[in-house]
């Protein structure tokens, strides 16, 4: 009878073992979340920009994020995002302005949003070279991308008619205007 409640023993003490293992070791669940939660530099940079999740998932768009190793790093990361962005819109705008379908009261505005995508372009690439040589103007350039888009905006606006895909456009420039404005602020800090 001594050998089966030594038995018994060694069953419940493997068990206690394995539960204590299943229960301390990170499920997948745990695995997931932590895989698909923001970096702390992401984090920081995000929380202080106009959309918290939008910011996120911008910045995280490009796999090379992860790897950023400080504020500068993730600023260049996101400047080379913000001008790939804004060219792609730019050429976008470019087309529908050329598209014979385009009501031609509209042709104007999106001619004037090329032209002021070009500028946002320039001000992304020069915030961008500056970040090694003077912060506070590659804030400034990262602040006049944004005012870019409201330029386009504007331009929009003054058609009356709506363009959800311009408009939309015009939300993602300034959102990389505030996520670069934000990290060279931090960055003068």
């Amino acid at each position: 009878m001594n050998s089966h409640r030594t038995l018994a023993m060694k069953h419940v003490a493997a068990a206690a073992i394995a539960l204590f293992l299943i229960i301390h070791s990170p499920s997948q669940t745990d695995a997931r979340i932590l895989k698909n939660s923001p970096s702390t530099l992401v984090e920081s940079v995000c929380k202080n920009a106009l959309n918290y999740s939008d910011c996120v998932s911008a910045l995280e768009s490009d796999p090379q994020t992860p790897s950023a190793s400080d504020l500068k790093a993730l600023a260049k990361i996101a400047f080379a995002i913000a001008v790939t962005n804004t060219t792609n819109g730019k050429d976008y705008i470019a087309k529908m302005a050329k598209d014979s379908s385009t009501a031609t009261s509209l042709v104007p505005a999106l001619k004037q949003c090329v032209s002021d995508y070009e500028s946002a372009v320039v001000s992304f690439d020069s915030a961008k070279v500056e970040l090694d040589e003077d912060v506070m103007s590659a804030n400034y350039d990262a602040k006049a991308a944004g005012d870019s888009a409201v330029s386009c905006e504007t331009s929009l606006n003054s058609t009356r008619l709506d363009v959800p895909s311009v408009r939309a456009r015009n939300y993602y420039v300034n959102l990389f205007s505030n996520i670069g404005y934000v990290i060279t602020d931090m960055l003068e800090s």
